[in-house]
């Protein structure tokens, strides 16, 4: 630590009144073995002796608790919390420059912790315990948190933390208290570097306000490049910790069913001030020869025959040899009928973490219930020794997507809304009418008789398609007189709107029901001759039947429905 200001800033906010509430819940109030086996411990490991300070752990210690925040501000949501003080400061918001509580005020003595800092150690916190593990690897994920930060980077005098592993070592030999919170290598995160994780070594990657650059480097020439793994500077009042790390990740290659002791120890180095804590994610200590996820790609919730497909994923946390897994596909689908063939085993080979096997369930046409795929997962644990898990799918049937337009409109020169219902598909549904918009319902101006075509398409990218037709055709206005004396004017018997239809009959009948004009594709032409003679007819009264030639002239005086086929009507033609 620095001890440059700190009994007046500790002072200053041990009085101070915070009105904030902090996201971070930490809570001390079981024995500290009690937290390795129920907060700490994951599968696949056998937990024994746990030990704190060199003493028996059935004790309570304030400088061990669990934690829990829902919004996950330091990266993780819950899980076992060491500190090199009270742990419950972690819960406190972050108003000041830097905090310290409780702690035992002494100087530490563990060899390990003291072995990774020049400085000497205060307020040391070390659990430790046995384990034996049931696969070929150990893993647990952590975020290192400290006061220090950013002040104190590159500083003279840093808070000290490590996880100490002890036991055989696959590759020969043994691990003897070997480091496992080293920095990742940021060019591939999967291989760790040599360097420890510390204040010096991960931090925004610029010296602090009471720091040296030269005491990073003198560390790793490549400490700023670690600034990828330091999370930021904490601005909220979230938690007490002025800087943390990104969730990191320890692991180690074990020899199965063979004990191992690992040691979990943090401590403030130069004085007991400004105190550090370490965040170990909740059953993430762990021993596992596999992990097995299954889902349905892009998010869906259910699995369609020829449509989506659904995967089984694969991971392991070594890649020293080859590793095999077997599968037992069983369920009410038929491998290689319902869905294409998968395999009867999987091979990491060396160097492989990760790899993944695809189900595509095929159409088969028939109507028929949810049909379940049934993995059976078979991988061996230690030689000899062997475990299983099993995952489950269901496949249902592909309702195909349908786009339904209302029939074909009549409007006259006005706005027409064009609404579209679908049905089946599967979600998202994309819409994209000829007109270049992109929504379920659109409104068009009846300025000319048109066809509407609007394109839909669904997860499964099987398109869908409707037409509907807008009729550009006002109800026919006949006049009810007109003038054909020379004058230029009103001179021809002119419908208003009939250059909307095409091919549409005149008919006109004198008093006496004998016909005097007809013409087959009436153009508003007729001057009151006869379509025969072509004589002038008397002025007077006349009948007309005008029979507009259209399968969609629909409107009557009230613009409902009513499928007319011809008006009528009387004109008078004065001369």
């Amino acid at each position: 630590m620095n001890p440059s200001f700190k009994p007046f800033l500790t002072l200053f906010l041990l009085v101070s009144v915070s009105i904030s509430h902090a996201q971070v819940v930490v809570s001390n109030n079981q024995n500290i073995e009690w937290y390795i086996q129920n907060v700490l411990a994951g599968p696949g490991v056998n937990i024994t002796n746990v030990q704190f300070n060199g003493g028996a752990a059935n004790v309570q210690n304030e400088q061990v608790g669990e934690f829990s925040d829902a919004t996950q501000s330091v990266g993780l949501g819950q899980g076992l919390i060491l500190g090199s003080g009270d742990v419950t400061m972690a819960s406190q918001p972050n108003t000041g420059t830097g905090s310290s509580a409780g702690g035992s005020g002494s100087m530490g003595s563990d060899t390990d912790l003291a072995s990774i800092t020049p400085n000497q150690i205060w307020d040391e916190c070390v659990v430790e315990f046995d384990f034996v593990p049931v696969g070929d690897s150990i893993s647990f994920s952590y975020v290192f948190a400290s006061e220090e930060y950013p002040e104190y980077v590159c500083g003279s005098v840093n808070d000290a933390f490590g996880f100490f592993l002890s036991g055989p070592n696959p590759s020969g030999g043994s691990y003897a208290a070997q480091n496992l919170a080293l920095i990742p290598d940021p060019s591939n995160p999967s291989v760790y570097t040599t360097t420890p994780v510390s204040i010096n070594t991960v931090n925004p990657g610029v010296a602090g306000s009471s720091g040296s650059p030269s005491n990073c480097s003198s560390i790793d020439l490549s400490w700023a490049t670690y600034s990828v793994f330091y999370a930021g500077n904490n601005t909220s009042t979230n938690y007490e910790y002025d800087g943390n790390t990104v969730v990191l990740e320890c692991r180690a290659a074990v020899v199965c069913n063979q004990t191992y002791h690992i040691k979990l120890a943090i401590g403030d180095g130069g004085d007991s001030q400004f105190d550090s804590g370490v965040f170990l994610e909740g059953g993430s200590f762990t021993s596992v020869g596999v992990d097995v996820s299954a889902g349905i790609l892009n998010g869906d919730t259910a699995l369609y025959e020829g449509c989506n497909s659904a995967f089984f994923a694969f991971t392991r946390p070594d890649t020293t040899q080859d590793f095999t897994v077997h599968f037992e596909m069983s369920g009410t689908a038929v491998n290689g009928t319902d869905y294409i063939e998968v395999p009867d085993s999987l091979t990491l080979a060396t160097g492989v973490y990760s790899d993944t096997v695809f189900i595509y369930p095929y159409i088969d046409g028939n109507d028929e219930p949810a049909e379940t795929v049934e993995m059976l997962i078979i991988y061996e644990t230690c030689s000899g020794q062997f475990d299983t898990i099993s995952e489950v799918l269901t496949i249902s049937d592909y309702d195909p997507l349908v786009v339904e337009l209302p029939d074909s409109l009549n409007v006259c020169l006005e706005n027409v809304d064009l609404n579209a219902t679908t049905s089946g598909g599967l979600p998202p549904v994309s819409y994209e009418w000829n007109t270049g918009q992109t929504s379920t319902s659109i409104t068009v101006f009846g300025d000319e008789t048109r066809d509407y075509i609007l394109t839909s398409s669904d997860e499964c990218g099987s398109p869908a398609s409707d037409t509907v037709t807008v009729w550009v055709q006002c109800p026919i206005v006949p006049p009810n007189v007109f003038t054909p004396n020379g004058d230029g004017q009103n001179e021809t018997f002119i419908i208003q709107y009939l250059n909307g239809y095409e091919n549409s009959k005149l008919t006109v009948y004198n008093r006496w029901g004998k016909i005097v004009y007809m013409n087959e594709d009436y153009q508003d032409d007729w001057d009151g001759t006869h379509y025969k003679s072509g004589n002038k007819l008397a002025s007077g009264v006349y009948y007309y039947l005008v029979e507009p030639n259209s399968k969609k002239y629909e409107y009557n005086e009230n613009k409902d429905e009513s499928l007319r086929t011809h008006v009528t009507g009387y004109v008078h033609i004065m001369r």
